[in-house]
C-alpha cells in the first residue's frame, strides 16, 4: 500500500480531518456538507439573501467548519429547507467517485456556484486565477520531467489540437453558425 496507514484512510472514511485551529473537539461530518452544499447552491438560484432564508447563523451554519462556524440541528435546517422549497423537495442520494466532501473543497464550491449567478465576468476571473494556479503547478512539475516525459506530452498536445481542429472543420461544413467567431 501507499504511504497513508490503513488506520488514517479508515478513520478518514468515518469522520472528516479536523486540522490546527478549527472547533476541536467537534467534528462536522461530510453528509452535513453536502447538505449545506445543496441549500446554498438553491439560495444562490433564488437569489435571495441569507438573513431572509434563516433567520440569524445561515453563514455559521454553511460555514460549520471555521472557527466561529456552528452545526445546526436538525429542526434549524427543515426551517432553512421550507423556506428555500416552499412548494415540497424530493431527496436523493446518489453514489459518487472520489474524495468526501471537505471544508476546502465545500468553500470552492460555493465560490463557484456564486460566480456563475453572478456575472460572467467575476466566472472567467475565478477561472483564470485556477488555471495560473494550474500554470504555476505545472512549470514545478516541469523543473522535474525528463526530457522523453515532456516530449510524450507536446506529442499528446499535439494529436488532440489536430483532432480539435479537424472537429471545428466538421462543425462548420455541418452547422456553421454554431462555430462563427466570439
Amino acid at each position: 500500500m501507499s504511504s497513508l496507514d490503513i488506520g488514517e484512510i479508515i478513520d478518514a472514511r468515518r469522520r472528516s480531518p479536523i486540522g490546527e485551529g478549527q472547533n476541536v473537539g467537534r467534528v462536522v461530518v461530510p453528509f452535513y456538507r453536502a447538505i449545506m452544499l445543496e441549500l446554498e447552491r438553491r439560495r444562490l438560484q433564488l437569489s435571495l439573501p441569507m438573513d431572509v432564508v434563516a433567520d440569524r447563523y445561515y453563514s455559521k451554519s454553511l460555514y460549520a467548519d471555521s472557527p466561529s462556524g456552528r452545526q445546526s440541528r436538525w429542526e434549524t435546517l427543515q426551517d432553512i429547507v421550507d423556506s428555500l422549497f416552499p412548494e415540497g423537495y424530493d431527496v436523493e442520494i446518489r453514489p459518487k467517485t472520489g474524495l468526501r466532501l471537505g471544508p476546502n473543497e465545500l468553500r470552492c464550491k460555493i465560490a463557484f456556484a456564486a460566480a456563475v449567478t453572478t456575472d460572467k465576468k467575476s466566472q472567467r476571473e475565478m477561472m483564470r486565477a485556477l488555471g495560473k494556479k494550474g500554470g504555476e503547478a505545472r512549470r514545478e512539475k516541469y523543473k522535474t520531467m525528463s526530457r522523453a516525459e515532456r516530449l510524450a506530452i507536446a506529442k499528446k498536445t499535439r494529436r488532440t489540437r489536430r483532432k480539435n481542429r479537424l472537429l471545428r472543420t466538421q462543425l462548420q461544413k455541418h452547422q456553421p453558425e454554431l462555430c462563427s467567431p466570439l
